[in-house]
């Protein structure tokens, strides 16, 4: 058993609770939270300032393009997705285990114990499977052109299976499954797909409305996209319209990435599918696509969790500067307020994607633990969040099912 005492103990409960000069009990599992708590064999004090609060979950990665620095065109979706196909395999290719170790590192230091990861090939498993934080491993299927749905399904099946016996092995690895978008798979792949998520009770992610022109071209067959899938797979018209595209996800746990010009009906359907949002502010930024409409998403009842996306559409993958970034973009929201929910967008609600057992500070939760310090002493608990938002890049501290990992 091992007690941490810290200044502050940041909860985040359903409640929200703070409290300051308090303890936490654990070995694998969160056993007790409060103040004046029985001795333990190994105690320790954190010092001046300190904070603990559940560690950072990033819901959605692409570390298979980590190796991009400057290769990749921003500011425009379209151009930035034409550089991607342009310079993918390059990218890949320069990926490899130390690639991803550095990787893995800086969602590490930063106090991320779990993340999810898009891998659209399974080149990455071999890398991935050792990594010291949980994993949600979402195997991604692409592919519109109906004659290779047979070929591009037994690929998937046959990611899947070896993603599963490292599953067996490994109790931090969990198998998901990914759609990529509405506009890159044919919906009978998607069919297929889904079933089994839905059979196997598999986590699903998708890409969805992250852009105006995906907003075109799902709505009318128009504008970018067209010339796109013209000049790059001959195809120039949509396969599936969006309510259609949402409906497929019944009676699943999917998390919708992007949802930028997602409208009323498409939010009230994914509210209804009680299904989540992944936001990704730099990425949005980077790509020039916009912003997701905070309150929007709230009004809905839809919770959201923030990520970084890959490298492939951000500098960094430390999920402090993440929620630093979504802090100061989202100048329609009060910092106060909007502090509170992007350490819950990082916590209990990424856990609520990823369907793992932590994010909170809570008994029987997993000992996913991070410490570190502030500069000062925050008089006023309310503002506790925005300034551990502000102070924030590095952890002193983590536990991953008790185990010290920092």
């Amino acid at each position: 058993m091992v007690k941490l005492k810290a200044d502050y103990v940041v909860c985040m409960d359903k409640n929200y609770t703070i409290l300051e000069n308090a303890e936490v009990i654990f070995d694998k599992e969160i056993k007790k939270i409060g103040k004046n708590l029985p001795k333990v064999d190994k105690e320790i004090y954190l010092g001046k300032n300190s904070v603990v609060m559940p560690a950072l979950i990033n819901t959605h990665t692409h570390l298979e393009f980590s190796s991009n620095k400057t290769l990749l065109e921003y500011g425009d979706f379209i151009g930035w997705l034409n550089s991607v196909i342009e310079h993918r395999e390059t990218l890949f290719v320069e990926c490899k285990g130390e690639c991803f170790k550095k990787a893995i590192e800086e969602m590490k230091k930063s106090g991320v114990c779990a993340f999810g990861e898009i891998s659209s090939t399974g080149d990455d498993l071999k890398y991935i499977k050792h990594s010291p934080l949980k994993v949600v491993y979402f195997n991604e299927i692409i592919g519109t052109t109906p004659g290779a749905v047979d070929m591009l399904y037994q690929d998937f099946q046959a990611r899947l299976h070896e993603s599963f016996e490292i599953e067996k092995r490994n109790e931090k690895f969990k198998v998901g499954i990914s759609i990529h978008s509405p506009y890159s798979v044919h919906p009978i792949l998607m069919e297929k797909v889904i079933s089994i998520a839905r059979e196997k009770n598999l986590p699903i992610q998708a890409h969805f409305m992250e852009s105006k022109a995906e907003r075109s071209w799902l709505d009318k067959g128009e504008g970018e996209f067209k010339l796109f899938f013209e000049k790059h797979f001959k195809n120039a018209k949509p396969l599936i319209k969006p309510l259609e595209f949402l409906e497929k996800f019944k009676n699943t746990h999917t998390t919708f990435i992007h949802c930028v010009y997602a409208n009323d009906e498409e939010l009230q359907k994914i509210s209804e599918l009680n299904a989540s949002i992944a936001h990704c502010p730099v990425s949005n930024r980077l790509l020039n696509v916009g912003i997701l409409n905070l309150e929007r998403v709230k009004n809905f009842s839809i919770d959201y969790s923030v990520a970084t996306d890959g490298m492939s559409s951000n500098y960094s993958l430390n999920l402090f500067k993440e929620i630093r970034a979504a802090l100061l973009m989202h100048t329609d929201l009060h910092p106060k307020i909007l502090a509170k929910d992007l350490l819950k967008s990082v916590t209990i609600n990424a856990a609520k994607s990823l369907n793992l057992n932590n994010g909170s500070l809570e008994e029987g939760k997993d000992a996913d633990i991070i410490a570190f310090k502030l500069p000062n002493k925050v008089k006023n608990l309310e503002l506790l969040p925005l300034q551990i938002i502000l102070h924030t890049n590095e952890v002193e501290k983590m536990y991953i099912n008790g185990e010290e990992i920092i």
